[in-house]
């Protein structure tokens, strides 16, 4: 392994060569070109110079969090921070790692040669904000966290460069990681959720809005036993995919009252829905908010609410009206505790579809006498059914 750069370390950088095997393999060359011992909490791109198409390893064993901020990278050489060789442990803590103002910027591992296990595994939150995009996650295992096992979004304040009007969050890339055991918050926190937040500035009291998403992608990522909603996301502007992700046990432990529980929770317009397995879930399977919104060939099981549950920015203002509407396709849908689909996204521009979905129900009719397959608020609704299908799951023994 060659380290062309020492790591800065209180105040002073030092430049160097240092070279050093990993597990005594000196056929193996990792290209780290800066590595972070693990007394290190700082990493600071502009004091670094850290330029585009660096790659910073972190030193293996236990440590304690870490902050890094300034760095940017480009499309075609994004700066990617990892495991150097063996495992890096990162004991209990608030928060792990946060990334603030940093852009094209991978943090990822590769497995521990010798567990086999993850090569950087979080005993707390990621954080990724401070206006930063164009970040990927990938190959993390968060074991512990307090609150949301990743919390990616920049907070509105005081700084105009923060507001809706001025900044949007694009190319978030989040996959193939392992996140368990989170303590009171979601697994993933993606986007601002409040529509609006209230501030006091130079002494004057404004109203600010959050920036919005887009360029979003999250797929094959295992999230299990979370305290609140699997996955949230929130404030998407277009382009966003929820794909292929494994979601066991959510709402173990939601906020009171009891909310915030789902499977995977999205706001937002222009959103892909698919191949998601949704196991037990403490609310709804899905709780949808937004338009242009499809959802296929997913999995929900045991739900404690509704498989899924959607509705859309008309609901909600009687004056917004033609909005685009809603795909439900080849979903199975398993006893649930209340309805397969329940779809409350009103005066759209065209129907919404639902066609091919498997439900399975516990028999019981609702009090229209109907079984609890699919329900709509009213005839605002507008829909089209096609080849969906019920099955009764047969009694236990």
């Amino acid at each position: 392994m060659s380290i062309k750069n020492a790591a800065y370390i209180s105040g002073t950088l030092f430049f160097g060569s240092i070279n050093a095997w990993a597990n005594g393999d000196s056929g193996s060359d990792y290209n780290c070109d800066y590595e972070i011992p693990s007394g290190q909490y700082l990493l600071d791109g502009d004091q670094m110079q850290i330029p585009p198409g660096s790659t910073v390893c972190l030193a293996p064993g236990e440590r304690g969090p870490l902050r890094i901020k300034n760095i940017t990278g480009t499309s075609d050489q994004p700066v990617v921070i990892r495991n150097r060789d063996n495992q890096v442990l990162f004991t209990p803590y608030e928060y792990s790692m946060a990334l603030d103002n940093v852009s094209w910027v991978r943090v990822t591992s590769t497995p521990d040669p010798v567990s086999g296990g993850y090569g950087i595994r979080l005993g707390g939150t990621i954080g990724v904000g401070m206006l930063s995009h164009h970040v990927e996650l990938d190959n993390l295992e968060i074991y512990r966290a307090r609150f949301a096992g990743m919390l990616v979004k920049t907070d509105p304040n005081c700084n105009p460069d923060t507001w809706a009007e001025n900044f949007i969050m694009e190319g978030v890339y989040i996959h193939d990681n392992y996140i368990h055991d989170t303590e009171e918050g979601e697994g993933m926190y993606i986007g601002y959720t409040a529509k609006s937040r209230n501030l006091v500035c130079e002494g004057e009291e404004i109203t600010v809005y959050p920036h919005q998403l887009r360029d979003v992608k999250i797929y094959n990522n295992t999230l299990e036993n979370i305290a609140a909603d699997g996955i949230q996301i929130g404030a998407i502007q277009s382009d966003a995919q929820v794909t292929g992700n494994r979601i066991y046990r959510t709402g173990v432990s939601p906020f009171a009252p009891v909310w915030q529980n789902t499977g995977i929770q999205a706001g937002g317009d222009d959103i892909e829905i698919s191949d998601n397995q949704i196991i037990e879930s403490g609310g709804n399977g899905m709780m949808l908010d937004g338009d242009n919104i499809r959802v296929i060939n997913n999995l929900v099981h045991s739900a404690g609410e509704n498989s899924i549950f959607a509705r859309n920015a008309a609901q909600q203002n009687s004056a917004l009206s033609g909005g685009l509407p809603h795909l439900y396709q080849n979903n199975t849908l398993i006893k649930s505790a209340n309805y397969g689909i329940k779809l409350y996204a009103t005066n759209t521009s065209s129907a919404h579809i639902l066609t091919g979905n498997l439900i399975e129900t516990d028999g019981i009719m609702d009090v229209t006498g109907k079984y609890r397959t699919l329900s709509y608020l009213n005839d605002s609704v507008i829909r089209e059914e096609s080849n969906n299908r019920h099955y009764i799951s047969a009694p236990s023994e």
